[in-house]
């Protein structure tokens, strides 16, 4: 099936096919044909899967077929300034030659000079939700007269602790304003607040997750924590990726590996919210340029960032969820290439690797002859599985 037959224009099929593009994911297959015949939805699938597309494709239609005069005519909301500058990038490249203008509007910047980019009337608002808020406020934004509202990678603005901008700008919408939500996973939290305000939302899912993951060749090392600096400087030496991820949990953390792999002669930078607009923009275009080889990241920014051909995918210890690794994992592998995760983790963190198993339906390949395995994580390991033998055999009785 190709983007025509599923009602996108001549004009916007040619633009995705310029750009590679020939044939729609199938989150885009579902919701492109349920958008442009206004349906508001709830859409759930994986990081990776091309949910932008999937809203920006018919928004853009939509707005160009009703050729409306007035400005503001979407707000498409989104968790952090790296995915606003990301979003509003895409939809620049399908707009070109279009009447329609985007703009991106985020915190860390003066309100004037994001005062002075909605001066030039766009269509189009992307936009995170604390500086969209305070501009709504100020009433440079008028959300009463929007047509769409987009909440994308809701998931991840519920765990920042947007629920209350989110609830007040769906409060501030028209009655007629047609919803497009995307998330990577459900929240009961989103579904309260369109049950509160009445809004007729059909859900969509697709169970995709095997489908994201089964091209990533996975492993796993459990080390000591004492021992997993040395044993990361040589799994980078070992795989010699051209361009890898270290994800980590602590800003802290990040930046300390960073000082570390230098004074190991890696090209190597660190990417998480401390830093300024600038640095993260002029850092992330060095990676996407191939002038740093490692970019070590906090989990704030796994879903922030959109680089092709990443090789490896580092863990420097397992993040605080299943979904959370599926995330982190999810920038290597895309668009249907091959890729490779490799996680560090201590024996104490054995039950959350189960949990990733379990939830991925996949069997991660455990290492356990590496220079750096230790009888001190022999013994843990051990402790671990004689203790849940146990307990399932006095389940049984």
């Amino acid at each position: 099936m190709n983007f025509k037959e599923i009602g996108v224009s001549y004009e916007l099929a040619e633009r995705l096919s310029a750009m590679g593009i020939s044939s729609p994911t199938p989150i885009q297959e579902s919701v492109i044909p349920m958008i442009l015949s206004s349906q508001s939805i709830m859409a759930i699938s994986q990081t990776g899967s091309g949910k932008t597309l999937a809203y920006l494709l018919p928004l853009v239609q939509k707005i160009i077929t009703l050729k409306s005069t007035k400005t503001a005519q979407a707000i498409i909301l989104v968790p952090t300034r790296e995915l606003a500058i990301q979003a509003n990038g895409i939809c620049e490249i399908i707009c070109k030659g279009s009447p329609i203008c985007s703009v991106a509007i985020y915190g860390g910047v003066t309100y004037d000079s994001q005062i002075e980019l909605l001066q030039t009337n766009p269509q189009i608002i992307v936009a995170t939700p604390g500086r969209l808020i305070d501009l709504v406020e100020q009433n440079v934004i008028i959300v009463d007269s929007v047509d769409f509202i987009v909440l994308d990678e809701v998931d991840q603005m519920l765990d920042l602790g947007f629920i209350e901008p989110i609830k007040r700008i769906l409060e501030y919408k028209s009655s007629n304003a047609q919803i497009y939500c995307f998330s990577a996973t459900t929240n009961p939290e989103i579904s309260e607040i369109f049950n509160s305000l009445n809004l007729d939302i059909k859900q969509v899912t697709l169970e995709n997750q095997k489908i994201a993951v089964e091209k990533i060749e996975q492993s796993a090392y459990y080390v000591t924590i004492e021992m997993m600096d040395q044993l990361l400087i040589h799994l980078i030496r070992k795989e010699n990726p051209k361009s890898c991820i270290v994800f980590t949990r602590s800003r802290k953390m990040a930046d300390r590996l960073t000082s570390l792999l230098k004074e190991n002669n890696f090209s190597a930078e660190a990417l998480h919210s401390d830093k300024s607009q600038a640095a993260r923009e002029y850092i992330l275009d060095r990676f996407r340029n191939a002038e740093t080889t490692i970019l070590v990241s906090t989990d704030i920014m796994a879903r922030g960032i959109d680089v092709d051909n990443i090789d490896i995918v580092f863990n420097y210890g397992l993040p605080l969820s299943a979904e959370l690794y599926i995330h982190r994992i999810g920038r290597t592998a895309r668009a249907g290439q091959a890729g490779k995760s490799i996680s560090l983790c201590t024996p104490s963190e054995e039950p959350m690797l189960t949990a990733v198993q379990k939830m991925m339906k996949q069997k991660i390949d455990i290492v356990a002859n590496h220079p750096y395995h230790t009888p001190e994580v022999t013994k843990s390991l051990s402790n671990i599985f004689t203790n849940k033998t146990s307990k399932k055999k006095t389940k049984r009785r």
